[in-house]
């Protein structure tokens, strides 16, 4: 016998907003800009780098906190077990950095 079907009701909100013409342009234009530092952000008290160029950070490689079979059977899990949301996390990092993703190791 098949699990039964999870149903959880979507509800989405949409809000059109008027923007005056100044502000509306001021965001086209910081959405098209991109950001750069030209040094890193430190903490005043103790001095360690808090926040750093993006564009530098390269070779980097995210390890995931679950094996690739855990993550399957943690998608088979329902939506309140808390293993399959940390198995959705991973799946939107998967997402997010593509070949820089790697699975946690036995």
């Amino acid at each position: 016998m098949a699990a039964p079907q999870e149903k959880t009701p979507i509800t989405e909100y949409t809000r059109s907003v008027d923007l005056e013409p100044e502000v509306e342009g001021w965001l086209e234009k910081l959405e098209k800009e991109e950001t750069k530092l030209n040094q890193p952000v430190t903490n005043q008290t103790t001095g360690q780098v808090v926040l750093d160029d993006a564009q530098k950070q390269t070779g980097f490689k995210v390890v995931l906190p679950l094996t690739k079979d855990e993550v399957e059977k943690g998608l088979r899990h329902q939506v309140v077990d808390s293993l399959r949301w940390l198995a959705e996390w991973c799946l939107r990092l998967i997402k997010m950095f593509g070949n820089k993703v790697a699975y946690r190791r036995i």
